[in-house]
């Protein structure tokens, strides 16, 4: 068994996550549940299988939403298809900020800035 070795500066930063198939399962007042299929690049040399896995959702440190992922097995290199379960619920999570900068983000990214 090889020795643990640090990730490299800029390794987790480089992480650059593809979304695809998105679906909304559910809407609330102020949330969306959402999934997704998510490809991402495994800079290192290292595999894991993950067995929960909760991420925030942020914009410019203000909480938008959280994503979660079951049984995750990580590969070196690209991983592919990974089920991803989001709410996104900015106002909940961030109040009158997170609802101003969940509002800013969705136009944005409607309209391909």
């Amino acid at each position: 068994m090889r020795p643990l070795v640090a990730i490299k500066r800029g390794g987790v930063g480089s992480f650059t996550p593809k979304i695809g198939n998105l679906q909304i399962l559910d809407t609330g007042k102020t949330s969306l549940t959402l999934t997704a299929l998510v490809n991402f690049t495994n800079p290192t040399e290292y595999s894991a299988t993950v067995p929960f896995v909760d991420i925030n959702i942020l914009t410019n440190g203000t909480l938008l939403g959280h994503a979660t992922a079951k049984d995750v097995s990580v590969v070196p290199g690209v991983n592919t298809n990974i089920l991803v379960t989001a709410i996104w619920d900015p106002r909940t999570l961030g109040g009158e900020e997170g609802h101003r900068v969940g509002v800013e983000f969705l136009s944005q990214y409607i309209s391909g800035w």
